[in-house]
């Protein structure tokens, strides 16, 4: 007899990619908070083991009520998706209960936590600014000086321990200081695309982001030049520091010979490779290329763009800066332009709109009824306006029209709507009608609008339904709704367009005003004692 865990576990193997992808997956259903709140409980407990049980107590203490069948049925889930594995130690059982019950008790994964601390510093961090920290760049140089005078004195005569300490205090720096500075432009790549910014912020990139941007430029391109002056010295030495800064759990897997099938992360600095990519990122490799160089070009031209942005919002006002009115100062100057060739000059500075697209402008002879070959004395005669006959002007004379009265299209809108809140009332009362003495809907026939309101309740009710209950409910300005889950029990209301049948469920239905006690009065429980009574 084999369980379900050992029957899983003899399964064919899955990919790696696909291992890691199921490790996210209890992030795209509804119930994500619930499993975010139940790996909260095991985050940071490698040795302790939780059961089904004490997950329901932990998140009663964070006030996140579930019910302890949903509890196990969410344990499990993450068992399969790898977050969490099951317990295989038994300890000291008084009874088979006791075992089976020992028996399923679950542990956070290396790869669940993993997963987990990624997932909760993205949530956090979401909207917050990096700030970079030029100061690890000079403990970076100052960890290469040291290591500079270990290679003149002989790496052979320097303890293994020492060489290993001076290479983390390259790296660390190094990797620290090259996520911030990610970061950073990545949040300067988002800002310089912004066209609607509010006062703050507009008061943040003008007084505070343009300056520390330029400080921190010039305290990194001070400090990068050393830096691969002294990456240059170590260079002909790399693979000594390589040979004596391999320790540590990889480093007795690889001479075990089992590096093929035990996977170990190796520290930073123990390969020939982590110093050519350290190199290149401050330029002192063969080709001379640099990284940070590349960083700090477009770190410039992201600087560049938001100096335009702010010196166009500061003409045009804070209060009006949007990409709207842009559109609409265009749209002016197109409409006073005096001919078409300025119309396209607009279009094309502002668009790049250029001759080849048409602006579907009519010519100037689009009204003529002849072509413009045509003589004058065999042509039509011209329409001329009466005020250019008779004044010579084009100017509109008279009164100005008088705004339209609405009255009329008001007094319909009011009295639609107060038909509509009549018919509202009417189907209210109907469904309170047929309403059950203990006001439940059973077995009934009802209009067609009184149905439609009624599964407006039904799903506005089904929109709240908070996950592990078994009630839900809704109400509107003249109802009051409650469904529940039963078993065996059937609804069915009918109208002429149709019916409506609810399977396993009970609906009671009240008028708003009534207090919610008269429906609690008619449970479940009451009306079984009541029936067996």
């Amino acid at each position: 007899m084999v369980d379900d865990t050992q029957q899983e576990d003899m399964s064919p193997p899955l990919e790696r990619a696909d291992q890691a992808r199921l490790l996210f997956r209890y992030l795209g259903g509804e119930e994500w908070q619930e499993y975010r709140a139940i790996l909260s409980v095991f985050a940071d407990t490698f040795f302790s083991e939780f059961a089904p049980e004490d997950v329901v107590d932990a998140l009663r203490e964070q006030s996140f009520a579930m019910d302890a069948s949903v509890v196990a049925e969410r344990l499990e889930s993450l068992r399969r998706w790898g977050n969490l594995t099951a317990s295989t130690s038994i300890g000291n059982p008084a009874s088979l209960n006791d075992y089976y019950k020992r028996r399923h008790r679950y542990l956070i994964t290396r790869a669940g936590q993993d997963v987990y601390d990624v997932v909760e510093g993205v949530l956090l961090r979401i909207d917050d600014v990096s700030d970079v920290q030029a100061g690890r760049l000079r403990d970076l140089q100052r960890a290469l000086e040291q290591l500079i005078q270990y290679c003149e004195r002989g790496l052979a005569s320097v303890p293994s321990s020492d060489v290993v300490d001076v290479v983390r205090r390259v790296f660390d720096p190094h990797e620290s200081f090259s996520n911030e500075i990610t970061q950073f432009f990545a949040s300067m790549n988002q800002w310089q695309s912004r066209f609607d910014l509010a006062p703050e912020e507009i008061t943040f990139f003008a007084e505070i982001l343009v300056g520390y941007v330029s400080e921190q430029l010039v305290e990194i391109e001070r400090v990068a030049g050393p830096i691969a002056v002294s990456l240059k010295s170590v260079a002909p030495h790399i693979e000594q520091v390589v040979q004596r800064s391999r320790s540590g759990l990889a480093a007795r897997v690889d001479e075990a010979g089992l590096s093929d099938s035990v996977s170990v992360r190796h520290a930073a600095g123990t390969s020939v490779q982590d110093w050519d990519h350290l190199m290149r990122w401050f330029g002192a490799g063969e080709d001379g290329q640099s990284r940070l160089d590349s960083l700090m070009r477009q770190a410039l031209a992201a600087v560049r763009t938001l100096t335009g942005n702010l010196t166009r919002l500061s003409r045009v006002g804070a209060g009006s800066a949007s990409r709207r009115g842009d559109f609409i100062r265009l749209a002016g100057f197109v409409a006073s332009a005096d001919k078409p060739e300025t119309v396209q000059q607009l279009m094309a500075a502002a668009l790049g709109l250029y001759p080849s697209r048409h602006l579907g402008v009519l010519a100037a002879d689009a009204d003529d009824p002849v072509a413009t070959t045509t003589s004058w004395q065999s042509a039509p005669s011209a329409e001329v306006p009466v005020s250019l006959r008779e004044r010579g002007e084009t100017t509109q004379r008279g009164k100005v029209t008088p705004v339209r009265d609405r009255a009329g299209e008001r007094e319909q809108l009011r009295h639609r709507r107060q038909c509509e809140r009549e018919a509202e009332a009417r189907t209210a009362q109907e469904l309170l009608a047929v309403v059950g003495a203990d006001g439940h809907l059973r077995d009934v026939d009802v209009s067609t609008l009184a149905l439609r309101r009624l599964r407006l309740l039904l799903g506005a009710s089904g929109a709240r339904r908070v996950s592990g209950q078994a009630e839900r409910s809704s109400s509107d300005q003249d109802l009051c709704c409650v469904v529940r889950r039963t078993h065996g029990e059937c609804v069915r209301i009918r109208c002429p367009e149709g019916q409506l049948t609810l399977l396993d469920a009970e609906v009671q239905l009240r008028a708003a005003a009534e207090p919610a006690d008269s429906l609690s009065a008619t449970s479940p429980d009451s009306r079984q004692a009541s029936s067996h009574g």
